[in-house]
């Protein structure tokens, strides 16, 4: 296992996008120049920059949910690299409202979708390269919500952040349902997985449970 106590990693790259800051990372999966793209957002030319820089190739592409911001360059990649675009079955309606949501917001861009693989319960694993990544449900931001873990880190969306909570007003979201997924995630989880956040930085589950208060109010509300 690789020293958790080094970060940045050099197999990892974070590009935070303009709209909504939420991150896109690049995670190097151990053949030759291969990455995976965990949640493209709709900074396509930034993504497309960091490729270009990195000299990384993809060969798939890993959503933790449905929203516009985490899959807004997905078509991009899978039609350019040919990859596979994986997301929880639960949230395909979700990203099928994507430009609905975009009006609502206000925001004059537009995506188009890929054609995902869709990841059940029952089929949580896969490998890309000589890594095995492993989706894990976390229902409450919304219904197919997941936490994708490799190695010692955890892809964890918008169910976990470093220094906040992620709660919001959107449709399908289930406060009671995200507080049940947190609290089964903290009882298997290991203290010094890394969890990388949709928005904003990275940190340890330890350093989470110690330090992120609003979290401990939101887990330990009525």
């Amino acid at each position: 296992m690789m020293d958790v106590g080094v970060w940045p990693r050099e197999e990892v790259r974070t590009i935070v996008n303009r709209d909504f800051h939420s991150n896109t990372y690049l995670f190097r999966t151990g053949v030759g120049c291969d990455c995976v793209v965990v949640d493209p957002g709709l900074d396509l030319d930034a993504l497309k920059h960091e490729l270009t820089i990195s000299g990384w190739q993809p060969t798939g592409v890993m959503c933790t949910h449905g929203h516009f911001d985490h899959v807004g360059s997905a078509a991009w990649v899978q039609s350019t690299y040919k990859v596979p675009v994986y997301l929880h079955a639960s949230d395909l309606k979700l990203a099928k409202m994507s430009n609905f949501m975009l009006a609502a917001f206000k925001l004059k861009q537009r995506i188009t979708l890929p054609k995902f693989q869709l990841v059940g319960n029952e089929n949580s694993h896969i490998t890309c390269g000589t890594k095995s990544f492993a989706f894990h449900g976390l229902p409450g931001h919304t219904p197919g919500s997941a936490g994708i873990s490799v190695d010692d880190l955890f892809f964890s969306g918008d169910s976990l952040y470093a220094r906040k909570t992620a709660l919001s007003k959107l449709p399908g979201e289930d406060h009671a349902m995200l507080r049940a997924s947190l609290t089964h995630l903290f009882s298997w989880i290991e203290g010094a997985v890394r969890v990388l956040p949709g928005h904003g930085g990275s940190a340890t589950v330890d350093e989470i449970r110690l330090h992120n208060t609003e979290l401990r109010a939101f887990m330990t509300a009525d």
